[in-house]
């Protein structure tokens, strides 16, 4: 008869989150990729309280970083994993600490089996070996937190470029005024023109009155 594999239920949350930690630093020590944990207690039916993943893309480094594990998890906390599973073609690596599992792929076989979507319930938690990386990120953003500060207070001086803006209505009203100027202009020339048009006709009534003075006068016979 088979016994039933169990979690450790006497395994508490500190032991587990130390184990896992001392997995995960192993595996980061041999440059280990996309190295996390998920949290399987919560999850009815898990074989293991959390899994340790990561992935490499050669089998010789998958087997170094196994053999990392086994060495440093001894090492400092004097654990021995129960069953070591994979190490025959060095694809996918199991070692087994009952409450928890670390699993070591071949990048290829990883993307295949995908365990973190087969257990999408789980929490999740991604280990990195650049722990100030966050630190470093925020120095970027106070820098530029203190430009747009600057940049704030330098503001009222950024619109006086703004200015040259009201010098342009001067042209326009420079062409108005020409504008103006131009119709008393034509309105003079038709004032004028007006003039000279009615000069002649103004003498018409006088060369009629020649004429009937220059006529000649009807003979009457006696």
């Amino acid at each position: 008869m088979t016994k039933k594999r169990q979690a450790s239920p006497a395994a508490g949350d500190a032991t587990i989150k130390l184990l896992c930690g001392a997995i995960a630093e192993a595996m980061l020590d041999k440059k280990a990729q996309n190295v996390m944990s998920l949290d399987l207690s919560s999850i009815d039916g898990a074989i293991a309280n959390s899994f340790v993943l990561c992935n490499a893309d050669s089998t010789t480094q998958v087997e170094a970083i196994a053999d990392n594990v086994e060495e440093q998890v001894r090492e400092t906390l004097g654990e021995k994993p129960v069953r070591r599973e994979g190490f025959e073609n060095a694809i996918w690596i199991i070692l087994d600490y009952v409450s928890v599992m670390a699993h070591i792929f071949q990048t290829e076989a990883r993307n295949f089996y995908r365990l973190e979507a087969l257990w999408a319930d789980a929490g999740q938690q991604r280990y990195s070996d650049e722990p100030q990386a966050a630190i470093t990120e925020n120095i970027p953003s106070e820098a530029a937190a203190n430009r747009k500060t600057e940049a704030k207070k330098s503001a009222p001086a950024a619109k006086k470029p703004g200015r040259p803006v009201k010098k342009v209505a001067a042209p326009k009203e420079a062409a108005g005024a020409s504008k103006a100027s131009g119709a008393k202009k034509v309105a003079a020339a038709k004032k004028t023109a007006g003039v000279k048009a009615t000069g002649p006709a103004a003498k018409k009534p006088a060369s009629a009155a020649k004429k009937a003075v220059t006529a000649p006068s009807p003979i009457i016979n006696t």
